[in-house]
C-alpha cells in the first residue's frame, strides 16, 4: 500500500455504507479522483472537513489498486462565504461540476485547478459576482479543452468584423459575417449581451470585481450561451445552473 500527499479541491461527497463517504477530489497533480472516508458521518469525525465541498485541502491518502483512502487531512481553506449567498453557492457548484465532467483521473489539469482556485477566491473573499466570475471561468474552461471564442473576426471565414453585434455561431464558437450568416445556424446576441460576453471576456479574472452590469437577464442569456457551448463541446450538462436558465 502505497501513501499518497496531495493537495485538492472537494468537488463532492456522496454516502458510502454506514458511516463512510466517497470524496470526489480535483488533485493539483493527480487529476479527478475519489477516495474513501472512514467514519466521517460519526458524529464528531475529524476528518468533517474533508469532505465539504469547495474546501482546498492537503490530503495524505494510501492507494492500493488503483483505490484510494484518505488516512489524514490538513484543510488549507474551507471559502466558507461561498455557502452563505444562494447565487455563489450555485454557480460556484457549477464550476466544481465543470471540473468533475471534464477532469480525468491521472490526467492533471494545472491551469484549470488554477482557474478553479482564482473563481474561489474571487467569489469568497472579493466578493465579485459570482455570474461574472461563472462566466470569465466558463469562458476559460472552455479554452483548456481547445474551444477558444471568436468575437473580433469571423470565426469562420476570419474576416475582421467591424460592427460589434453579429450573430453567434454554436457550431464555430465565435461570430459571424453577414455572409457566412447566411449559411449557418446562429444566435443573434443583444448588445447588452454582447457587452457581457466581451468585456468579462478580456478582462483578467483578477480584475472582474471592477465589471457592474445593470440586466441579470443578460447575464443569465450569456451563461446559457456558454453552458450550450459546453453540451455541445464536451457532451456533458451542467446540471448544477439548470434552474437559473
Amino acid at each position: 500500500m502505497e501513501e499518497i500527499k496531495t493537495k485538492g479541491v472537494v468537488i463532492k461527497a456522496v454516502d458510502y455504507k454506514d458511516s463512510d463517504k466517497i470524496v470526489t477530489i480535483f488533485s493539483a497533480d493527480l487529476g479527478l479522483i475519489k477516495a474513501r472516508v472512514r467514519g466521517v458521518k460519526k458524529a464528531k469525525a475529524k476528518l468533517a472537513f474533508a469532505v465539504q465541498p469547495f474546501a482546498l485541502i492537503e490530503f495524505l491518502l494510501a492507494e492500493k489498486g488503483g483505490f484510494y483512502t484518505v488516512i489524514n487531512a490538513t484543510s488549507i481553506d474551507q471559502f466558507f462565504n461561498i455557502t452563505t449567498d444562494f447565487d455563489n453557492y450555485i454557480f460556484m457548484l457549477g464550476a466544481l461540476e465543470v471540473c468533475e465532467k471534464t477532469v480525468k483521473q491521472n490526467s492533471p489539469e494545472p491551469e484549470l485547478f488554477m482557474l478553479l482556485l482564482n473563481a474561489l477566491n474571487e467569489v469568497c473573499y472579493k466578493e465579485t459576482n459570482s455570474m461574472n466570475v461563472f462566466i470569465k471561468f466558463m469562458i476559460e474552461s472552455l479554452s483548456v479543452l481547445g474551444f477558444n471564442l471568436e468575437l473580433e473576426t469571423c470565426s469562420l471565414c476570419g474576416e475582421k468584423l467591424s460592427n460589434k453585434i453579429y450573430p453567434f455561431s454554436y457550431d464555430y464558437n465565435g461570430m459571424l459575417c453577414p455572409k457566412c450568416s447566411n449559411k449557418n445556424e446562429f444566435l443573434e446576441l443583444t448588445m447588452g449581451e454582447f457587452a457581457i460576453l466581451e468585456k468579462i471576456n478580456y478582462t483578467d479574472m483578477s480584475n472582474l470585481s471592477s465589471l457592474k452590469f445593470m440586466s441579470r437577464n443578460d447575464l443569465i442569456s450569456v451563461i446559457t450561451l456558454l453552458v450550450k457551448i459546453f453540451r455541445i463541446r464536451a457532451d456533458e450538462e451542467i446540471e448544477t445552473i439548470k434552474q437559473f436558465l
